[in-house]
Formats: C-alpha cells, sequence, structure tokens
C-alpha cells in the first residue's frame, strides 16, 4: 500500500506539493507557540546584583492556586531581618546577607537602584578607590557616574533631594551589567527603606564543597516561609518582571496556541479538502475496478502520512526561529524584560510533528471518507459537478456552533466585567468553525442573492463566472473561508484593545477634576514631599495617588474561579472632592479613612458578590491577606482600578512606599507658570491632566503589542496558506478553461470569467468576515462601556480588507495566467 501511495504523491506532485506547504506552516507556527508556552515555565532573567550568592532567599513571592498557575504578587513580598540569622545558622551557610533594594534617582531623573554596602559582596562588587560608606550621607558608585572619591553628588529619593560625599567607586565583575549602581551605609540605607525591620532578599554564599541546590533544600526545611533559589532561577526573585514575565507569557502564549492550533487545523483541512475533491474522478475509477472503499482510504492517508511527515519534520526548524522573532517582538512591546531568555528544547518541535501529522491524517479521513465510499456511478457524476446539501450532522453541528457563538457574544449583557468580556472576545471561535462547517450553504445562499443581477448582464465572463460558482460552491468555499477567517480574527483582535482603551482613557479623561498632575522623575513621591506641594501658593487641593494591584477571588455565574489581579489606587479620601470623580454608585468615598475600608468597582462588585456594608477578602500586592467592609461602590474602574483604600494603607504595602503622582487643583487667580516653577523648585514635573494614563494602560498597551504582533503573525501563516490554496484551486482548472476554450472561449475572456469570481470570492470573504467579527466586537463593547459601539479604526479595518482582497486578486489572476500558457 505504501508503494501505491509513494507512486501516487509523485503522479500527483501538484496537489501534494499544496499539502505539504499547509502542514510544513502548520509546523512551524505550532513549534513557536510550544517555544513561549515553554519559556513561560522555564525562560527567565538571569541573575544579576546577586550572581555572587550561591543561594537567594525570598519569601513565596506568588499565591498557590489549586489546579492552575500560581498567582503572583504585584511587589516585594518582606522577610523579618531575623530570617537572616536564621539562615546563616544553617549548615553549609558561611555567610548570609540581608538585601534591599532603594529607588534612587540623580537630578536629571536617571533611575539608581541602591542597596547597603554589605549586599555589595553578593554582586560582587570591589572599591577600585576610595572606601566604604560609613555615614549616613556617604555614598559609594559605579564607575558610570564619573565621580571620584571626595566629590559631592546629588540623588533623590521620592522626589526629596539628599547631598551625598562619595567616599568610593566600585566596579563588578567582568560580564556583570547592573546599569546605575549605587551603596549606601547601612545607617543611609535603612533611613530610606521605608518597612522597618525587614529585608526584601538574602543572599547565601555556600561552604566549600557545598553543593547550592542542596543547601537551598535545607534552608527551605529549616527556615519556615522562605524560598531558595539556585542558578538562573535567582533571577526571579532578584527582579521580579521575570517571574511575572514567564506568567504573561504562559498565559498569553496558551491562548495564542489555541488559535494558532484552530487556524492550522482548519487551513490544512481545507487544503485537504480541496486535494481530495480534484482527485474524486480517479477514485471512482478505482472503486470502479474493483478497489474497495477502506482500500482507497487506506491509500490517501498513507499518501498524507508520507507527505505531512516530511513536511512537519522541516517545518519544526522555521518555527523555532520565529519564536525568537516573536520574544524580540515582545521585549520591544514591554511584555518581557530585555534581559528575558528564551527556553529551547526538541519538545515543541516533536509536539508540533505530532500535532502536525495528527492533524493531517485526521483531515484527510473525514476528507475523503465520503469521496471514497460512494457508489463508482455517482462519485463519476459528482466529479464533474458539486452539490451544496451538506450531511445533517455537518448542518446540526455547523448551525450549532453559531448560535453558541452568537449566545456567547451576549454574555455581557447579563454577566458584566471579566466574565462576560472572556465569553464574549471567545465567541470568533464558534462563530468561524460554525461558519468554516456551512461554507457551502453560505456561498449558495450569496450566489442566489447576486444571480439576478448577473443574468440580466450581457457579459459572457458574468454568466461564466456564475456558472462557475453554482456548479462548485465548496471549491468556492475553500478560498472565501480562510479569507474571512483572517479578516474576522484580525478585527476582532485589532478592535478588542482599542475598544477597551478608548473607555479606560474616557473614563480617565471624565474623572480627573485636578487641572494637573505632579510626578518626580526617575521616582515615586514621598508623603512629605506631597505635603510641600500643597503649601505652595495658588495650590487650592492636592490629592496623592498610590497605584499597585491585588489579588482577589473571582466569581462566574455563582462558581468560584480562583484569583485574579485587579489595580488598585490609594487615595487620600479628604482631599479628593477638588481633585478626583469616580462617579460612586453607592456609599461614600469619605468612610475609607477608616481602618479597614475599601471602595469596589461596581463591576468587580457585581463579579464578588460583594455589596456595601459587607466584608471583602483579598491579597494585597506585598501577599498580606487583608478583609476589608466595602463603603462604597463607583462606575469609573476601568479608567482608576476596580479597588480603592486608604493612600496611607496601600503605601504602606507597596515595595518602595512611594506615591505615584499628585493631582493638583489650581486657584482660578493663578498662572500656570508660576506654578509650574514653584513644582520645578521642588524637583517636581508639573503635567497636565491628560498626560494622566489610565490605570492598567501599560500592561494594556502590552497586551495590544502582543495581539498584533501575533494577529500578524497568525495573518501571514493564512495568506501563504489562503494563495496556496487558491493557486491549488485554479490550476486543477486547466482541463476546464482548455474546454472553454476550444469551445470559442477567448483568453481575455477567460481572465475575465476568473476575475469576476476572485471578486465574488472577495466580496463575500469581507462580508462573511465582517459580520461575523461584529457580534463579539458589540458584546465587548457592552461589556466595557455599556453600549454596543465598538471602537473601530476605519484605517486599520480598510488595510485588512484591502490585503484580504489582494491576496485573494493576486493569487487567481497570477495561477491563472500560469495555467493559460500551460494550456497553450
Amino acid at each position: 500500500m505504501f508503494s501505491l501511495a509513494r507512486a501516487s504523491i509523485r503522479h500527483h506532485r501538484g496537489g501534494f506539493a499544496g499539502v505539504f506547504v499547509a502542514v510544513f506552516l502548520c509546523a512551524a507556527l505550532i513549534t513557536a507557540m510550544g517555544v513561549l508556552i515553554e519559556s513561560g515555565t522555564r525562560g527567565g532573567i538571569a541573575p544579576q546584583r546577586l550572581q555572587g550568592a550561591d543561594v537567594v532567599v525570598g519569601a513565596p513571592q506568588a499565591h498557590p492556586v489549586v489546579e492552575d498557575m500560581d498567582a503572583p504578587f504585584a511587589e516585594r513580598v518582606l522577610l523579618p531581618a531575623e530570617v537572616v540569622d536564621e539562615i546563616a545558622a544553617v549548615p553549609g551557610v558561611e555567610r548570609a546577607v540581608g538585601s534591599i533594594e532603594l529607588p534612587l534617582a540623580t537630578t536629571d531623573g536617571t533611575t539608581v537602584s541602591a542597596a547597603a554596602w554589605d549586599s555589595a559582596a553578593l554582586t560582587p562588587y570591589t572599591l577600585t578607590s576610595g572606601e566604604a560608606p560609613e555615614r549616613a550621607t556617604e555614598v559609594v558608585v559605579d564607575e558610570s557616574f564619573g565621580a571620584a572619591p571626595g566629590t559631592s553628588l546629588t540623588l533623590t529619593h521620592g522626589g526629596e533631594p539628599t547631598e551625598y560625599t562619595v567616599s568610593g567607586v566600585a566596579a563588578p565583575e567582568s560580564g556583570v551589567d547592573t546599569g546605575p549602581a549605587a551603596f549606601l551605609s547601612t545607617v543611609g540605607a535603612q533611613a530610606l527603606w521605608p518597612h522597618g525591620d525587614t529585608v526584601a532578599t538574602v543572599g547565601v554564599i555556600a561552604e566549600s564543597g557545598v553543593r547550592p541546590e542542596q543547601l537551598s533544600a535545607d534552608i527551605e526545611a529549616q527556615v519556615a516561609d522562605v524560598v531558595g533559589y539556585t542558578g538562573d532561577r535567582r533571577g526571579d526573585v532578584e527582579n521580579l518582571g521575570g517571574s511575572a514575565a514567564r506568567s504573561t507569557l504562559l498565559l498569553l502564549s496558551g491562548s495564542l496556541a489555541g488559535v494558532a492550533v484552530m487556524t492550522a487545523v482548519f487551513v490544512t483541512a481545507g487544503t485537504l479538502s480541496l486535494s481530495i475533491m480534484a482527485r474524486r474522478r480517479e477514485f471512482a475509477m478505482l472503486r470502479a475496478v474493483g478497489a474497495g472503499a477502506n482500500q482507497t482510504l487506506g491509500i490517501v492517508m498513507r499518501e498524507v502520512l508520507l507527505v505531512s511527515s516530511a513536511a512537519a519534520v522541516l517545518g519544526a526548524a522555521p518555527g523555532f526561529l520565529l519564536a525568537w522573532f516573536l520574544g524580540n517582538q515582545f521585549v520591544a512591546g514591554g511584555v518581557l524584560p530585555e534581559t528575558f531568555v528564551l527556553a529551547y528544547s526538541p519538545l515543541p518541535a516533536l509536539a508540533a510533528v505530532a500535532i502536525s501529522i495528527t492533524a493531517a491524517v485526521g483531515a484527510s479521513l473525514v476528507s475523503a471518507r465520503g469521496t471514497v465510499r460512494a457508489a463508482p456511478t455517482a462519485a463519476l457524476r459528482d466529479s464533474a459537478t458539486e452539490a451544496s446539501r451538506l450531511g445533517r450532522g455537518r448542518v446540526i453541528t455547523g448551525l450549532s456552533l453559531l448560535a453558541a457563538g452568537l449566545v456567547a457574544a451576549l454574555v455581557p449583557i447579563a454577566v458584566p466585567g471579566t466574565a462576560g468580556l472572556a465569553a464574549a472576545a471567545s465567541s470568533i471561535l464558534l462563530l468561524m468553525i460554525g461558519a468554516g462547517l456551512l461554507g457551502p450553504w453560505l456561498v449558495t445562499g450569496a450566489l442566489k442573492l447576486v444571480q439576478p443581477l448577473v443574468r440580466r448582464s450581457p457579459s459572457a465572463s458574468l454568466a461564466l463566472a456564475e456558472a462557475n460558482a453554482s456548479a462548485f460552491p465548496r471549491r468556492l468555499a475553500s478560498g472565501i473561508i480562510p479569507l474571512a477567517l483572517a479578516i474576522a480574527l484580525g478585527s476582532v483582535q485589532f478592535f478588542m484593545p482599542t475598544t477597551v482603551a478608548t473607555e479606560a482613557e474616557r473614563q480617565s479623561r471624565d474623572g480627573v477634576v485636578a487641572g494637573y498632575l505632579v510626578h518626580a522623575p526617575g521616582s515615586g513621591v514621598s508623603e512629605e514631599l506631597a505635603d510641600e506641594v500643597a503649601e505652595l501658593p495658588g495650590v487650592e487641593s492636592t490629592s496623592p495617588v498610590a497605584r499597585s494591584a491585588v489579588l482577589a477571588k473571582a466569581g462566574f455565574a455563582g462558581m468560584e474561579d480562583g484569583v485574579q489581579p485587579y489595580a488598585i489606587q490609594g487615595l487620600a479620601s479628604e482631599d479628593l472632592n477638588g481633585t478626583l470623580d469616580l462617579d460612586v454608585n453607592e456609599g461614600s468615598l469619605d468612610r475609607l479613612a477608616d481602618t479597614d475600608t475599601v471602595a469596589l468597582s461596581v463591576d468587580l462588585a457585581r463579579e464578588s458578590g460583594t455589596g456595601v456594608g459587607e466584608d471583602f477578602d483579598f491579597y494585597y500586592g506585598d501577599g498580606t491577606e487583608a478583609t476589608a467592609v466595602v463603603v462604597a461602590t463607583y462606575e469609573r474602574g476601568l479608567g482608576f482600578g476596580d479597588v480603592a483604600v486608604a493612600n496611607e494603607t496601600l503605601r504602606s504595602h507597596t515595595t518602595t512606599g512611594l506615591n505615584d503622582y499628585l493631582l493638583v487643583s489650581m486657584a482660578a487667580d493663578t498662572d500656570a507658570g508660576d506654578l509650574a516653577s514653584a513644582v520645578s523648585g521642588l524637583g517636581l514635573t508639573l503635567l497636565d491632566k491628560e498626560e494622566l494614563g489610565a490605570a492598567g494602560a501599560a500592561e494594556r498597551n502590552a497586551d495590544s503589542w502582543v495581539s498584533v504582533i501575533a494577529m500578524l503573525v497568525l495573518l501571514g501563516y493564512l495568506a501563504v496558506s489562503v494563495v496556496n490554496t487558491l493557486v491549488m484551486a485554479t490550476a486543477k482548472r486547466r482541463p476546464e478553461m482548455l474546454l472553454l476554450r476550444t469551445l470559442g472561449a477567448s483568453d481575455t475572456q477567460l481572465r475575465r470569467m476568473m476575475g469576476a469570481e476572485s471578486l465574488l470570492i472577495v466580496a463575500a470573504a469581507v462580508v462573511i468576515g465582517t459580520v461575523l467579527a461584529l457580534p463579539p466586537l458589540m458584546g465587548i463593547a457592552v461589556s466595557v462601556s455599556g453600549l454596543p459601539l465598538p471602537t473601530i479604526v476605519p484605517a486599520v479595518y480598510l488595510g485588512l480588507a484591502g490585503a484580504t482582497a489582494a491576496l485573494g486578486l493576486g493569487s487567481i489572476a497570477v495561477a491563472t495566467r500560469a495555467a493559460l500558457r500551460a494550456e497553450r
């Protein structure tokens, strides 16, 4: 049987070339997604400041979730200072050094990573000149400052400047790049550290001959509530962005992988179906000379197995290059830190090969089963034309999926918040699969609408195009559906972020009553400096704002769904009236000044089933578990975050202990220039309120960048696949074109006929893709704004539709010219 399959492949090289290309691209795409998923579990950031430590010990930095990924905390979870002595007492530990990190800035706004001089040994840094700092106003800096021992250097913390004397200059080991670094004396560091007798991490230097892995296990066994990190995992606790980036990458790549696999399998199945349809006459002849249905089906499956195996193996290698490209784009978009390293192994390639081959063979089974089992006479008849009639099971499945997709798109009407948003965004997959199953139906319906217009036309080319389309609805659907898939998926991926961002910006713009905001370049704003700003001439009211993220239990349809991160802001409730309006729905923000109180957005209150006067359970960014009484609910959660607490309360749970910015209202008779000068005199910057970004804007922008890049990759894959499919379909029509030419049709008429068909394909794809994208986008808009009005950027939509049209028209035109030249 395999010898027959190989002979058949050689005889049908042109047809199997299309199958090869589809499977090749499928394997490359799945490999790339697999590398990203694996990097979400094994990738990370190599240690820099702590690379001299054999083991780095920190507190648990994530909330454990049963049967799911642990949820990372947004802030540093701290350790009590006495833990350093406990770790030092563990056998095998030569030295244990507690480490803290302070956000300082130079006068020009350059961020400086500062710590106590004791922790310099963990990099390790060594003095190249001068002495270690001893007094609170002494500092050791690296060579990037260009300062010599004895010179003065001004550094700010929370916007407050302090003049330090450079006591020495230090340099790290070769190959270490920590950026601008400064080391204060122990007294000076503790004076700026806002969390009292605590440390961020503990660097452990092992005794000679002690394995770091074993020492880490011993420390975890003998010291409560700590986690030991060795090797490259030390970077996770040094830079919390690495661990958070892995979690983000795993979630995003997992979601993208699902879409990619669905798209790849969908396109591969369509290509195989087209290839098999072109050989129906051959299968009918095999049946007529005595071949059994299972024998014929076996030949087809072996053909596809041979072709797909070669294509999948060859396609896996470019997948690694694609993963590298995507990783670089995620770094450029701010999703991954610059030093994040992807994890490469053979596993993604092996999985991609297995999935691609399985998808191809499975698709061949489904596509060929009906063809090879048909009676020889019926198969010969059907090889000359097609019927739009679909099987009952296919119709029921297609209609059910379309109905399910529409219901999912309408979920936000009944279920507000993230659950409704996720349901609406996911509905496009159901709608697309349903449309794919009912493709011939959709084509037949479209043809019935245009037939009266076409039949009135005197053009022979239009008449021929309509006749061909009516005779081969399945062939036409094989070109329309992939193009529609590109438009529908692209529209949802491109316009969902714009819809959410537009509403967030509107809420932020409408909610800020203050005319200006004040921030400190390179760092936050201290409480003392906020008081100084409030005393400036012309300042009517100020409101300090701190931002972070919390973890809270989420629910859907009455069922608990683990914990989710929510943006939180710390507000000084007594100063809000003249600066901020959250559009309070129930209760009062004045009560935030009370102990253990919280305000929630209306969406989060509904999701959590919590009302005013009830308790709300959550975890602060530093891992502290809290229960607070809900004193108010407000409407503008998307613009300002879903949770609000007292400013001082939130700052005590952030790593820096600083405010992010100040909202400032100016008296009516105050000159803005005078106020800007006064603020500048404090080392701060005065900005217009329009420059305030909505809560979570940076994260949304990063996610949007990921979606755009991933969608461009998918659209590129679809583009090549569509070209492949359309060229295959057109090339198979050479006998048909030869017959029409013999009957008197000119090449010009044939090209016009194919052009008319391509216009029909493109028009139908644009209409179907747009119609399928509208319900999800309207559901997304309802979820975020309450109105079914998504934000669609006309230039992006026209570009997407135009690129799709160019693909369809260009592919058919090129293949038609090639077919006509070949038949001369």
